[in-house]
């Protein structure tokens, strides 16, 4: 193909068929002065997907719910990033290690482990995520107080992380020693060989 040959693109028409269509730009034009297509937009300069500061917007004042499905992923991701950091394993290893600390039963253990210095505000926002009416999903749950107990620290983990002041020193301090005693007992339950190359 030339320089000067418009690039193919699948579309679709007003009917939905799909067929070829000459681009708007060749590979010769600039990046810059491309034109947009109709029907799409650019994305806002506020909207980078570049890593950058937090959203400005208190999370806090969201639902338990939102907090508790925000909160169970930072509490995965901080789980993952702080295995991932004790050496390569096989995924479905880092997966079985994952599991066994982000588990209800585990997360309840912790909660239990932690309530008694917790604040007024923190223990607010368990107690409202520990009475959240939860429906039962795909999987069957095997203790529902484990289950509610989870819930009830994701919602307070996203307390922390999203929004109260002073909450990632919070997590630091209560959540971090106990992270690394769980990733102990995961990594010697999984095995400790190390993938070389």
């Amino acid at each position: 193909m030339s320089e000067d040959e418009p690039i193919l693109a699948r579309a679709t028409d007003a009917t939905g068929d799909v067929a070829d269509s000459p681009a708007i730009a060749t590979p010769a034009d600039g990046a810059d002065d491309m034109p947009v297509p109709a029907g799409v937009s650019d994305v806002p300069d506020d909207m980078s997907l570049s890593p950058g500061p937090a959203p400005s917007v208190d999370l806090r004042a969201r639902s338990v719910r939102t907090l508790a499905w925000l909160g169970d992923a930072e509490f995965e991701r901080e789980v993952r990033m702080r295995l991932s950091q004790r050496g390569d394993f096989p995924t479905d290893r880092l997966h079985a290690m994952t599991a066994r600390v982000v588990c209800a039963e585990a997360q309840a253990e912790l909660l239990a482990a932690i309530e008694a210095g917790l604040d007024e505000a923190e223990l607010g926002v368990v107690r409202r995520a520990r009475n959240l009416n939860t429906k039962g999903g795909g999987r069957a749950v095997r203790n529902v107080r484990d289950y509610r107990s989870a819930t009830a620290l994701e919602a307070l983990i996203a307390h922390w992380c999203f929004g109260a002041p002073g909450g990632r020193a919070r997590f630091e301090a209560l959540i971090s020693p106990w992270l690394a005693v769980r990733i102990d007992a995961a990594l010697l339950a999984a095995g400790r060989a190390l993938r070389r190359g």
